[in-house]
Parts: C-alpha cells; sequence; structure tokens
C-alpha cells in the first residue's frame, strides 16, 4: 500500500442548544441545532511496515493513547482482528482546544472516515456512525457534517437542508477552556428547556437568512451560558463588549467561544479586527455542508 491520504476535521457551531434533563445514565438530553463550519484539523494518513499504530500530533500534548483519533484507529483494528496493515497518522491541530468547538470529536470522525477507505474496510455510513456513538456525543454529527438536529446526548441526528452560506467569525478570551464535564455540571438548573428551538428549526428548514440571523440575535441562545466556571467572567464581558460595537456574539456549545454570523465580508473581517483588539482570539471561517471526506496526497 503507497497511498496517502489528507483528510479534515472541520469544527462545529451550536446555532442554539438546550439542555432539557439528567438521565440516568449520567448524561444531559438536549436538543441542539450543529453547523460544521470550515475551520478544521487535518490528519495525514500513510503506511508503515508491520501492522503498527503510530501516532503523533503537532500539539505533543494530545499526542497520547487518550486522544480519540488514536482510540477510535484502536476500535476499527480490534474489530478487524487486529491484522490491518500498518498506519502513522499524524495529526495537525487548528481548532483550539476545549473551546466548545468539537475538535476532538471532529479529529475522531475523520480518523473512522479516512481510515475505513486507508484500510479498505467498506463499512456502511451506519456503522461508521455506531462507532463514532462509543467515542463521544458529538463524534457522530462531525462523522455526518452539514446542519443537523441532534437530540439525546447528541447522537440522535435528523439532518437538515444545508444552512446558506455565512461568514463565521469565532471569538474566545486567550488562556481560557472549558471541559464539557465542567460546563454541564455548572450550569444555571433553573434555565433547563431554555431556551425553545423551534422557531430556529422551521427557520433552517426554510433557508432564511434573515430568520436564523434573527434568531441569533436574541439575548439567550445556549442553556450552558449560565455556566459558573473560571474564566466565565472573562467570556461574560467579551460578549458585552462585542455587542457595544453593534455585533451579535453567540456562545457555542459548551464554551468558551462566541460566534457571530453574518451575510457580509465586510462586517465579517471588522468582527475579526474588534474582536483581536479586544485582546481575543478570532478566525474567521464560513458555513459548510456535508463532509468533504479525504484526498490522495
Amino acid at each position: 500500500m503507497t497511498r496517502r491520504y489528507l483528510i479534515k476535521a472541520r469544527a462545529k457551531i451550536n446555532l442554539g442548544l438546550t439542555v432539557i434533563r439528567r438521565r440516568s445514565d449520567g448524561y444531559h438530553e438536549i436538543e441542539s441545532i450543529m453547523q460544521q463550519i470550515s475551520l478544521h484539523d487535518t490528519l495525514l494518513l500513510e503506511p508503515v511496515s508491520g501492522f503498527d499504530l503510530n501516532f503523533n500530533c503537532s500539539d505533543p500534548t494530545l499526542a497520547g493513547s487518550e486522544n480519540l483519533v488514536y482510540r477510535a484507529a484502536s476500535i476499527l483494528k480490534e474489530q478487524a482482528g487486529n491484522s490491518l496493515p500498518g498506519v502513522k497518522i499524524s495529526l495537525y491541530k487548528n481548532i483550539p482546544v476545549e473551546a466548545g468547538l468539537a475538535g476532538g470529536s471532529s479529529d475522531a470522525a475523520a480518523a473512522l472516515l479516512g481510515l475505513n477507505k486507508f484500510w479498505n474496510l467498506g463499512l456502511s455510513k451506519p456503522k461508521l456512525l455506531e462507532v463514532a456513538s462509543q467515542l463521544g456525543s458529538d463524534v457522530p454529527f462531525c462523522l455526518q457534517g452539514g446542519t443537523a438536529l441532534a437530540r439525546g446526548r447528541g447522537e440522535e441526528l435528523k439532518q437538515l437542508p444545508s444552512l446558506p452560506f455565512l461568514w463565521v467569525v469565532l471569538a474566545l478570551p486567550p488562556k481560557v477552556k472549558f471541559l464539557t464535564a465542567a460546563s454541564y455540571r455548572s450550569f444555571d438548573r433553573s434555565m433547563l428547556g431554555k431556551p425553545e428551538l423551534e422557531s430556529l428549526v422551521d427557520a433552517v428548514l426554510c433557508g432564511s437568512k434573515r430568520d436564523i440571523l434573527r434568531w441569533l440575535s436574541g439575548d439567550f441562545t445556549n442553556t450552558l451560558e449560565t455556566t459558573d466556571l473560571p474564566g466565565s467572567e472573562l467570556v461574560g464581558n467579551l460578549k458585552i463588549k462585542l455587542q457595544e460595537y453593534g455585533l451579535q456574539p453567540v456562545f457555542s456549545g459548551s464554551g468558551p467561544t462566541l460566534f457571530m454570523m453574518t451575510e457580509e465580508y465586510s462586517i465579517a473581517r471588522s468582527a475579526v479586527k474588534i474582536a483581536e483588539e479586544l485582546g481575543a482570539v478570532a478566525y474567521l471561517c464560513w458555513t459548510t455542508g456535508k463532509n468533504e471526506e479525504w484526498s490522495d496526497v
């Protein structure tokens, strides 16, 4: 085997997220509109002699066997009886870590898609989704991509029409990271069931940019925005300052990333500059459709 494969692992944002209740298994029941965006990590798959599974990462702190990429590869290898050809997996990080953008989940999904091709496993999408659900709540969505309504703990997906093209600006205070589990432990329980997502779902189904942007301009779009963690005050202050410039920042996932959406490139560029002037780390991105799976290199 001489082929090498590059695969993009795209970040996701939550247009809206509602925590409904705590489940008996310890997870939380949620409802969320998830959207894939252009910001991505990159995985390079290369053949090596023998049957070894080698994994490295541009961020050495993420290069261990607990990384979801390594775990995804290990599950596929175990299911095939550990007789698959050797592979070297190199992960090049670009998505910020512990930022509510599903970077680790997207990396795992990309590994499943890429290794299915690399090893010529022929696994169906339902089978890959089954494996994805073992790895984490966001991994099934990241495997599928595009736009989806997520329920359960995030693994029950209903594909929605692709969102119209919109610019997406990400902004997060430097050195602020939120562990997902900690966010779910510390949010305001009086906000269970809020916000209601029906009008957002309707706007997405209709493909109405105006109605989507109107919904995002509301005061409250994510139950987990009420979380009380170190760094929460920095996120809240950044949101207020961005609003003072006429922008509409929205809390994504379990945080701490804020995002802003617009139809106009000039507004998006201005939002990036404003966020950076306020001391935030900013990224200019856009909405994307279902996954582009891989390319030969």
